[in-house]
């Protein structure tokens, strides 16, 4: 037959096998997720034997079992920093340890009262990490209970206890948790920075990729001066700005109606429009220099940016967090949002306010700079 001789022919099942390896990469980012050195906090504010068998335990504990990294990576800090160590994003969560800790331990069958241990949680780093060193850190505290409460038990031999003393020898430690930068009601589980995210992206990708192809139409119609085609790249611009502008307040008023329980309506707006352009600006100026090809290089860049945007870090495979996650644009958009959305940031968000900015500056340079690329010359017929 002769398709089968049509190298054309030939290159649609390689097409096929790439299209699908591409959307199948998430499978390994997300598959078989393995939580490992989540960055905790270890607030110590006492002194004493039982302070001490805490930390033998955590010190036993991060050494991870059979060679595998730790779940948790503790650090020593002070309970005066922690709030600015949360917002700076340094840690999903603390174990602290209060003044009285000991002295509450030694004397728990006296007093009838469990010694308490603290648990501080870093809810809008991310629910995800947040949720497993929040387990992690209860199970801990778990395995402390039952160590105490088998020597108390051996201590006590034939003795009668009353109800309260009952509760106590079962449980002679409690967890206290206290949520910081707490993930609101109705915001998809904390995932709304990022679904309101994506939007910027894909309409930039759309919108700079028609624009593109627009002003490909006018060249080709014999418009080749370079004056003729920066006039061209501004009215792009500009046509970029009203692009971003609706995308940002078309993703906020879609965000009210589903009941999405923003900060303010007008600052989420703006945050997304502002990532948009950003992000119009890149993709105009790499459509710029290499043309259509482009388009296939951002939907792989999305595609294996969806796999990472939920997650933390410490969840991912090492290659997802060295050549993925740091080249996914998306990424600090949804980080600007959850800055806004649970950190009470205004359109100010620091880092990833920066990176965005920086994004577009050099896309917009870059995108200038295309103007020295040769230009057609019209032949006559």
């Amino acid at each position: 037959m002769r398709l089968f001789k049509e190298k054309l022919a030939w290159a649609a099942p390689i097409a096929v096998i790439l299209i699908i390896a591409l959307f199948s990469v998430n499978l390994f980012a997300q598959g078989d997720p393995k939580v490992k050195n989540l960055p905790v906090a270890l607030i110590v504010n006492d002194e004493g034997n039982h302070v001490g068998a805490v930390q033998s335990t955590i010190t036993k504990m991060s050494k991870g079992i059979d060679g595998e990294a730790p779940m948790l990576a503790f650090t020593n800090e002070k309970e005066a920093n922690i709030e600015d160590l949360f917002k700076e994003k340094k840690y999903y969560a603390a174990l602290v340890l209060p003044e009285g800790y000991n002295n509450s331990l030694q004397n728990v069958m006296t007093n009838n009262s469990p010694a308490t241990i603290k648990i501080y949680i870093n809810q809008g780093y991310n629910m995800t990490g947040a949720n497993y060193a929040k387990t992690a850190l209860n199970s801990l505290i778990t395995q402390l209970n039952k160590q105490y409460s088998a020597n108390f038990i051996a201590k006590m031999q034939d003795q009668q206890i009353d109800s309260n003393q009952a509760a106590v020898l079962v449980n002679p430690i409690v967890a206290e948790e206290k949520v910081f930068n707490a993930i609101t009601a109705s915001t998809a589980n904390g995932s709304a920075p990022t679904l309101m995210a994506v939007p910027a992206w894909v309409g930039a990708l759309i919108g700079g990729f028609i624009l593109f192809l627009s002003i490909s139409n006018i060249l080709k119609k014999g418009v080749v001066t370079r004056k003729q085609t920066l006039r061209l790249m501004s009215g792009q611009v500009l046509f970029g700005i009203i692009i971003a502008l609706f995308s940002g307040f078309t993703v906020a008023t879609l965000g009210s109606i589903a009941g999405i329980n923003m900060p303010s309506y007008f600052l989420v707006g703006s945050f997304v429009s502002f990532a948009a352009f950003c992000f119009f600006l890149l993709v105009s100026a790499v459509t710029a220099w290499i043309g259509k090809p482009a388009i296939t290089l951002f939907m792989v860049v999305m595609l294996l940016g969806m796999g990472v945007l939920m997650m933390p870090k410490e969840m991912l495979p090492d290659f997802f967090v060295t050549f993925i996650r740091p080249w996914i644009p998306i990424r600090f958009a949804a980080d600007g949002l959850r800055e806004i959305f649970y950190f009470g940031s205004g359109f100010y968000t620091g880092q990833s306010f920066n990176i965005i900015l920086g994004m577009g500056i050099v896309g917009l340079i870059i995108y200038v700079l295309s103007i020295f690329k040769p230009a057609r010359v019209q032949t006559a017929k």
